[in-house]
């Protein structure tokens, strides 16, 4: 799988004029955040929107971080590919790691998930899934895969894995259902070659992006209790994970043809462009928050009319995975 990094040349002239705070080992300045990572330095930034304080660089990843979680209880874990391990961060406190797991060295972990006390981890070069407990931080069990497992989910007991197209070319893509008391795979189900990204999202619904690069990008919305396909959108481009904006969800598509793709569950699905091409979403109150991989930069829109309002410097280079965390909740 292969990601193609497109040079943008259309950056938004709105700047920040906030003051930025380095690196900095201490207590955070608390409330709502959106904390981010920036894949080519390794290191992670955050804004704090009641204190309107920028603080980059907050924290160190590990080597090539691919995907962010919340956690609850104001903490979050960053995946890194290429070191093969999960770091554990709180919100209170920037430049400290409160934990971390070694997964196996050249697996090339992909994505996470957690539930119930245990985390899932694909591995990618390893056709396999790394059970571990989060409590203890020790990896507990591992389960076979078909090849290339990337995109990952869980609910009840069952658990949910997306195969992209490398390193196996042969690969037909799709999810694997798998038990998560017998590890033993339950069904399959065709959502298209390399199936990278799982998502379930709010609605109780899964979400499956596959693209191949080649503008033929598919989500599948599937039911995971009946495990029925309720809708395929034939969107184009390259979609990535979506999130729940109203009634609908918004995709970022920067790895394809940029800007969003806006759809429904029923099958409804429009484009949004945007002078910028975004790689990952969080949205917060009336505020949707975009990386820019190409741009280094974090851009704040209206979630009502997706118009930006406002720009944020990533603190490092290459800004792609976000979320948004309310430590009230």
């Amino acid at each position: 799988m292969k990601r193609i990094i497109v040079a943008v040349s259309l950056i938004l002239a709105i700047t920040s004029c906030r003051d930025v705070v380095g690196p900095v080992e201490g207590n955070t300045p608390g409330g709502p955040y959106v904390v981010w990572f920036n894949g080519l330095s390794a290191n992670a930034s955050v804004f704090f929107e009641e204190s309107d304080s920028l603080i980059t660089n907050a924290w160190t990843t590990g080597s090539a971080p691919n995907q962010i979680l919340a956690l609850g209880s104001n903490q979050f874990a960053i995946l890194s590919s290429l070191s093969a391990e999960i770091r554990f961060y709180s919100g209170e406190n920037t430049g400290t790691t409160i934990g971390s797991i070694l997964l196996p060295e050249g697996s090339n972990p992909w994505s996470f998930a957690f539930l119930d006390g245990l985390g899932y981890a694909t591995l990618l070069l390893s056709d396999s899934v790394a059970v571990f407990d989060t409590a203890s931080l020790e990896i507990t069990s591992m389960i076979s895969t078909d090849p290339n497992p990337s995109g990952i989910a869980c609910s009840g007991d069952r658990l949910y894995v997306g195969h992209s197209n490398w390193p196996e070319s042969s690969s037909p893509g799709g999810v694997s259902v798998i038990s998560l008391d017998s590890g033993e795979l339950l069904n399959w189900i065709d959502t298209g070659v390399n199936t990278h990204w799982l998502k379930l999202q709010p609605s109780g619904m899964l979400h499956c992006y596959s693209t191949t690069y080649q503008n033929d990008g598919t989500i599948t919305a599937i039911d995971p209790v009946t495990l029925e396909i309720k809708t395929v959108i034939q969107c184009g481009g390259a979609p990535g994970e979506g999130v729940r904006s109203g009634d609908c969800f918004l995709s970022p598509d920067g790895w394809g043809n940029g800007g969003l793709v806006k759809y429904t569950e029923s099958g409804d699905f429009s484009r949004i462009s945007l002078d910028f091409a975004p790689i990952g979403l969080a949205i917060s109150g009336n505020t949707m928050y975009a990386t820019s991989f190409g741009t280094h930069s974090v851009y704040l829109l209206d979630t009502a009319t997706c118009q930006v309002i406002d720009s944020l410097q990533a603190g490092g280079e290459g800004p792609q995975g976000i979320i948004a965390v309310d430590p009230s909740n």
